[in-house]
């Protein structure tokens, strides 16, 4: 009898100890299964707006990218949610004028902007997408630490991620934090890799022009650059240090433009 005892606890607790080591993984496949609900929830959403909307502009990937610009002389398309497209259009026209004085470690944790008032009602407002390296990621507005728990975070008082000249949307994730790793295999990206972009009404192209590692401390550089069109994707090294930033700027197909360095401070 005493045997089986000591059987059945040796069980146990090996049981135990697999439990604790198969956790992680068990809770970061939960989390990868989340994350694209959200994202097919987030196009859904945005499929049944255009069906209202028909002559709304279309953000299909074989498309290719699409600029937030109309060509001169042409009409501007009609869009879905056209009041959140003017509302984020405006809100990266003024923010070069004032992203130094708002941009605090505070307000990197808030959303630029409040979407339900402008009618949508979704959380995720687009997502990332890294082929590369097999990442894909639903986008929040505000790096707060609960939006960084199921999803890559824009921060605030950073641009909003439709593009356009003089923009700098800077996107927070993780790489290995309770079973989160929205941005592990950062690293093994190089440079002329491309980054999609999806927002409500279009996906954008961008490509990595710039992969650097830099201290938590700096905060100097992240600002939006005139006339350039930028997003930045970031993360923490292992151990954590020092944070990796992937730099990327827009581009048409068939070209790249020329690019400067970038430094972010770390927000995760």
């Amino acid at each position: 009898m005493k045997h089986k005892i000591l059987f059945a606890i040796g069980a146990l607790l090996l049981l135990a100890g697999l439990a604790v080591l198969l956790y992680p993984t068990a809770k970061t496949a939960v989390l990868h299964g989340k994350e694209r609900d959200s994202i097919e929830a987030f196009e859904k959403y945005v499929e049944t707006a255009q069906a209202a909307e028909p002559t709304s502009q279309s953000m299909s990937p074989e498309d290719g990218p699409l600029s937030t610009e109309p060509e001169a002389g042409t009409p501007e398309p009609a869009r879905i949610f056209p009041e959140l497209w003017e509302a984020c259009v405006a809100f990266n026209e003024q923010l070069p004028k004032t992203q130094r004085e708002t941009y605090t470690e505070d307000s990197m944790r808030r959303p630029s902007l409040r979407l339900s008032d402008y009618g949508w009602e979704q959380e995720v407002f687009g997502y990332i997408s890294i082929p590369a390296v097999g990442i894909e990621a639903p986008l929040y507005l505000g790096a707060s630490s609960a939006h960084m728990d199921v999803g890559a975070a824009i921060l605030g008082q950073t641009s909003m991620p439709i593009g356009g000249e003089s923009t700098h949307c800077v996107i927070a994730g993780h790489r290995t934090w309770s079973g989160a790793i929205q941005f592990k295999g950062l690293e093994q990206l190089a440079v002329g890799d491309r980054v999609y972009l999806t927002n409500p009404w279009e996906t954008l192209t961008y490509e990595v022009i710039e992969i650097k590692t830099v201290l938590p401390d700096v905060t100097d550089e992240i600002m939006v650059q005139k006339g350039r069109d930028l997003i930045t994707v970031f993360t923490c090294t292992y151990p954590n240090s020092r944070r990796l930033l992937v730099t990327c700027e827009r581009v048409e197909e068939g070209g790249t433009k020329s690019w400067k360095p970038i430094l972010l401070p770390w927000v995760a």
